[in-house]
């Protein structure tokens, strides 16, 4: 038999609890988006929409954090714009997506340089981060994960810690 038959097979088996019925799967829905190389998600309960570089005017304002590149101006409100890749300690690039998140009401808009796309993620599929001395990126990842048929290491990022001014 195939080995990837035996895999699903397997997989089949692994969600039928002891009755003989199938359990369901703790999961949740995570945007994706690439920054500096990395890939990160952020809960989508936090996404509120996202802005191409040509929607994004950014208003630069003086005495602010190098991180915080100014505000724009959304539908007649102000919110911040965090540029993720200067907080977490890389340059700056010029092309870049803004992705606009709400938490309790209050916006803030990150800089990414790419978003990848939307996965459903199972909880415990998702593991600490080790632990690294001086690394204050780190402070905002709660957990890293393999993304489903990549591969590739997902960071998963805390939104309450970009608003704690991280």
């Amino acid at each position: 038999m195939p080995e990837d038959i035996m895999t699903a097979q397997r997989a089949e088996y692994d969600e039928l609890d002891l009755e003989g019925g199938f359990t369901e799967l703790e999961t949740e829905k995570y945007l994706i988006f690439l920054s500096g190389g990395i890939y990160y998600g952020v809960d989508t309960k936090y996404v509120k929409e996202m802005l191409t570089q040509w929607e994004t005017s950014i208003t630069w304002l003086p005495m602010l954090p190098p991180h915080i590149r100014g505000v724009i101006n959304l539908r007649g409100g102000i919110v911040p714009i965090i540029d993720f890749r200067l907080l977490s300690g890389q340059t700056p690039e010029d092309k870049f997506s803004t992705v606009i998140l709400d938490m309790e009401g209050i916006l803030i808009g990150i800089l990414v340089d790419e978003v990848d796309q939307t996965l459903d993620i199972e909880k415990k599929a998702i593991l600490p981060v080790p632990y690294q001395s001086g690394v204050d990126a780190q402070k905002m990842v709660t957990g890293m994960c393999s993304l489903p048929d990549s591969g590739k290491t997902l960071m998963v990022l805390d939104c309450t810690q970009l608003m704690n001014g991280h």
